[in-house]
């Protein structure tokens, strides 16, 4: 299975980052079990508007905002665990990932879902569906990422990841973590950037095992 990424990076509106990268492994669900945080997914659960999430999307929302409380955990538990049953994704961007998450800072702040960036997420996911899974911060109505949050509201920095692959909420996130060939590690920079604090995400399934991802960042 082949998964693409592709990242964006904004501060004041200002482009900093594009980069992609592509990874390949077995074709077959990553496996793990175990218990939920009960404070991460509580806070998920009183926030406005994660009812109206997907299954997929509120799970991303759980990973994300978990690996973010303890990433040094994250990468001594999950990350760990993912590599021994897909021994293919060990690399030196996996090897820097595992060193990247011991340094990380510990609770970074909480990604909360935020209205604006959840639609702008969903009609992006939408549009990157419909032109067969393409991977591109640029809508088909040509708006680029700068003018596409600028219409979903007041943002004082902001990031967008895009992911296509496997249509699982976990697999995604670790595959973005690694970013396998990413030179600046984009996707990674901005999963552990501690200036954000809102959040949008949106999965759309293309078939049973290819979805489209779009991931926004925002603070105000």
């Amino acid at each position: 299975m082949i998964r693409f990424l592709l990242s964006f990076l904004f501060v004041c509106l200002a482009s900093l980052s594009f980069s992609q990268g592509v990874i390949v492994l077995q074709d077959k669900p990553f496996v793990y079990n175990q218990l939920r945080d009960t404070a991460v997914w509580n806070r998920l659960v009183s926030s406005r508007g994660f009812a109206d999430l997907s299954v997929m999307e509120q799970d991303f929302f759980y990973w994300t905002n978990l690996m973010r409380k303890n990433p040094g955990q994250f990468g001594e538990t999950v990350l760990q665990e993912f590599l021994r049953q897909f021994p293919e994704a060990s690399s030196p961007d996996a090897k820097s990932l595992a060193a990247d998450l011991k340094k990380a800072q510990r609770n970074l702040p909480f990604l909360d879902p935020d209205h604006g960036l959840c639609v702008m997420a969903s009609t992006h996911a939408k549009d990157l569906k419909s032109r067969n899974g393409i991977i591109s911060h640029q809508s088909s109505t040509g708006k680029d990422f700068v003018q596409r949050i600028k219409e979903a509201g007041k943002y004082r920095c902001g990031a967008e990841n895009v992911f296509v692959g496997t249509p699982d909420a976990l697999d995604a996130l670790i595959l973005l973590l690694i970013d396998k060939g990413v030179k600046d590690k984009g996707h990674r920079k901005n999963l552990l950037d501690p200036s954000f604090t809102l959040m949008g995400a949106s999965f759309e399934e293309m078939n049973s095992k290819k979805a489209v991802l779009v991931q926004d960042f925002g603070c105000k």
